[in-house]
């Protein structure tokens, strides 16, 4: 079915077809009341990519992501694509594998389907620099990282994120606090682990790194490394970069007998929905994850509107649930 098809039954000229689609204002409202009713019995629809190509502008925003593993990845894009649809934009998400050649070439093809912005979400090995370089680098948005200046950036402060939970850990009683990193994003990995050996240093308290690599396999390496300690070294709690990492590491350290947290106490950092059906649900520092998608599409908008390059860090809170007790007896 085609747009000469439905020209043809309802009456018109093709162009007032195309024009009651694309330009509504333009046609006069019987005659696109009558095109529309035309077209929905002969079961005519647009083809959202053609028109693109046709008006030189589109509704579509890439979400770039390194991978679709990481929940946050899916949270983001669950409360981004909603945020995307409230403004008239359709969220295509593109999954790099945490390639910067791969998200160069994603942002080249949805500006050749001429998308008004980009939203990334980097890995380690994207290059804010280059992004000016690549077609619709320009006009993008950078979502948990703010190495660079020139495009705006949301994101949340890791710093306070960490405080939050070391404070929370002090006030059970810990001393012996480690930590486990596992991020693959640079920015956030080092600025956590930065936050963490600044304030043992300030605290006086000993900066036990379990753990400072990535990779699936981090948590089980924390653990290892936890349960040949002897019980005057072994810490009596353990911040987690994220998520994902405190619920391996929990996993991990249960296969090898140690209670969670009974034994020891495990927190994590981001505040994913899955953390409030894990066994034990996961005390966490929650990153308002939804909020950092609808700001990254303000910030997209103020770009295109007046050229503003704005960098907005978020505020974290904490969420006590049942992996984080008092310091064992």
């Amino acid at each position: 079915m085609s747009i000469d098809d439905v020209a043809a039954r309802a009456g018109v000229h093709r162009s007032t077809v195309s024009r009651a689609f694309s330009r509504p204002e333009a046609v006069n409202a019987a005659t696109r009341k009558h095109v529309l009713e035309v077209a929905e019995s002969l079961g005519y629809r647009v083809n959202p990519l053609a028109q693109a190509l046709r008006r030189r502008a589109s509704n579509l925003v890439p979400l770039i992501v390194p991978d679709i593993t990481n929940p946050f990845y899916g949270e983001l894009a669950r409360t981004m694509a909603a945020a995307a649809a409230d403004r008239g934009y359709q969220l295509v998400l593109c999954v790099t594998g945490g390639e910067v050649a791969q998200t160069n070439a994603y942002l080249t093809s949805l500006q050749e389907m001429y998308a008004p912005f980009g939203i990334v979400a980097p890995s380690t090995s994207v290059d804010l620099d280059e992004l000016q370089n690549v077609a619709l680098g320009s006009k993008v948005v950078v979502v948990d990282r703010v190495e660079q200046a020139q495009v705006p950036t949301v994101t949340v402060d890791s710093a306070e994120g960490i405080a939050l939970a070391v404070d929370h850990l002090r006030g059970l009683g810990h001393r012996r606090i480690a930590y486990v990193s596992g991020i693959s994003g640079a920015y956030t990995s080092r600025d956590r682990l930065a936050a963490y050996e600044g304030l043992a240093a300030e605290l006086d308290m000993p900066a036990m790194i379990l753990d400072a690599g990535t990779g699936p396999d981090v948590g089980e390496r924390a653990a290892e490394r936890l349960v040949h300690m002897t019980r005057e070294e072994r810490p009596t709690a353990v911040i987690a970069a994220n998520d994902m990492v405190a619920f391996d590491l929990i996993s991990a350290l249960g296969v090898r007998g140690v209670s969670v947290p009974d034994e020891v106490s495990v927190m994590g950092f981001d505040g994913l929905e899955f953390g409030a059906r894990f066994n034990p649900r996961l005390t966490t520092v929650r990153q308002p994850i939804a909020d950092m998608g609808v700001i990254a599409i303000d910030l997209a908008e103020k770009l295109l509107k007046d050229g503003e390059t704005s960098h907005v860090v978020l505020a974290p809170d904490l969420l006590i649930r049942d992996s984080t007790a008092e310091v064992p007896r």
